[in-house]
């Protein structure tokens, strides 16, 4: 009976209701908790990925990753195999990269790619590049393109000459007087610069003639000019100092004169080039200021001085690279002023690397503005770069400021200044820079200590490469190491 009552307690309207209410609250409860442990399992998942999203994964982490990176080809194996079985457009644009770099380790595959391509925009490309580091591995298969010219693309033969011209080929001169003769315009601008690079008394003269031809058009005209320049012909000066002073002439013509009579170095140049220094196109003022950082005189380097000064952005450029480059004792609180006060950045570096050039005091300035955090961060890791290729007796103040910023929690800065150490190419000094960068726990930064090595050729650091290349946690790292390592 008792159970009998409990049943009929159980099965009435209220007790069900109640029952009812007690069985959907366990049921949100239970629902909330699995949501609570859920998130719980989450949490960190979900923040390691936010993490990684803002700061790139360590260097171990990235080892730790799957095992693609580990099988993962050097940067030089990748760049072989495009030459050796990639397409065009990958190939043209690895070529350039490897002209911006001026790279020239790949020439005998690329030179084998270009005897046994067919397509002339490859080839071009190819010699193009040639041409941009001046390597004379590929004279031979450029002359033999010209001598067959009539058999070969226009675009082609074009390129051959051109590059032809940036070797200074002697033997390329052989075609000029039929090719002249034959007066092809898709080849007399580049054989006007061949004449330049190459050429002599006899090409001299076919050069003036061109230059005082009424049917040159401007555009050779202006090639003529400039080949003139390369030549170092003492003829043509008076011809092209009348024409640096002439205001009605093209402003083409007369920037390109200003820059030939730099090459030619008549001392009766100077004279001409001041007067279109203080002429009123600004363009042909820039370019004379810097044609004149070509000659030693008193006269010379007060118009450089002047220069300084100019309203023109592009003439106080030219004037402080004139300044450096001479060394101009009266520049030097001229260029400290542009350096630290000039409106236009692009002065300010200028005057910045000029100060370097010019030594003594001048470094001890730079290092003042280096020293000063109010001083623009560009302009810092500039003067740092300056300082770490022309300054030896800053490196201990190089060595604390790199040291400061490693330890930063915000190392923008000092990522900043790594990347000066690893392309400072002439600056076989900062041995412990690039020591500092190799004890760095990013990867990232350790590569720029490598690239210093590579660069410099740095034989006392020989076994720090060798350490990194056996066992650095970075693999990517280990083959770069092992690249640079082919150097020595």
């Amino acid at each position: 009976m008792a159970i009998s009552a409990l049943s009929r307690g159980l099965s009435s309207p209220s007790t069900l209701r109640a029952s009812s209410r007690i069985v959907r609250r366990a049921e949100a409860e239970r629902a909330v908790g699995a949501k609570r442990l859920s998130l719980r399992r989450l949490l960190p998942a979900a923040l390691a990925l936010a993490l990684t999203c803002v700061f790139p994964a360590a260097a171990g982490a990235q080892d730790a990753a799957p095992k693609a990176a580990a099988s993962s080809e050097s940067a030089a194996d990748k760049r072989r195999n495009t030459i050796l079985y990639g397409i065009d457009t990958e190939i043209m644009e690895l070529l350039k990269s490897l002209s911006s770099e001026k790279e020239g380790s790949f020439n005998p595959e690329l030179l084998r790619l270009f005897e046994s391509s067919k397509g002339p925009k490859l080839r071009a490309s190819i010699l193009d590049f040639f041409s941009s580091i001046e390597w004379k591995g590929a004279e031979k298969a450029a002359l033999s393109i010209v001598e067959l010219r009539d058999e070969s693309d226009s675009a082609l033969v074009a390129s051959s000459l051109a590059y032809l011209a940036s070797i200074a080929s002697k033997d390329a001169l052989a075609f000029m007087p039929k090719m002249i003769e034959e007066n092809d315009r898709n080849y007399m601008n580049a054989l006007v610069k061949l004449m330049g690079k190459s050429g002599g008394e006899a090409e001299e003269a076919i050069l003036l003639e061109l230059y005082d031809g009424d049917s040159t058009s401007p555009e050779l005209k202006g090639e003529a000019i400039k080949a003139l320049g390369e030549i170092g012909s003492a003829k043509a000066a008076e011809r092209l100092e009348k024409l640096v002073e002439d205001n009605a002439a093209g402003k083409a013509e007369r920037m390109y004169a200003c820059a030939a009579l730099a090459k030619i170095n008549s001392t009766s140049s100077v004279g001409s080039l001041v007067a279109a220094a203080n002429g009123g196109d600004p363009n042909v003022r820039a370019s004379a200021i810097e044609a004149l950082g070509s000659f030693r005189s008193a006269e010379a380097e007060a118009a450089i001085v002047q220069g300084l000064r100019d309203s023109f952005v592009q003439a106080r450029i030219a004037a402080c690279k004139a300044a450096g480059t001479m060394k101009i004792a009266e520049a030097e609180p001229y260029l400290r002023y542009k350096a630290a006060s000039d409106p236009e950045k692009a002065v300010k570096t200028e005057a910045c690397k000029a100060l370097a050039l010019m030594g003594g005091d001048s470094l001890i300035f730079l290092r003042e503005r280096l020293s000063d955090k109010k001083t623009e961060a560009a302009i810092r890791t500039l003067v740092f770069g300056l300082l770490a290729r022309y300054d030896g007796g800053a490196l201990k103040l190089l060595e604390e400021i790199l040291l400061a910023e490693q330890a930063e929690k915000n190392r923008s800065f000092y990522t900043s200044l790594v990347r000066e150490i690893a392309n400072a190419d002439k600056a076989p000094g900062i041995g412990s820079l690039a020591k500092i960068l190799l004890a760095d726990k990013d990867f990232n930064m350790r590569i720029g200590g490598v690239e210093w090595i590579r660069k410099n050729k740095a034989t006392h650091m020989k076994a720090e490469l060798e350490r990194i290349a056996e066992s650095d946690p970075s693999e990517p790292l280990r083959k770069r190491a092992a690249e640079a390592l082919k150097a020595f």
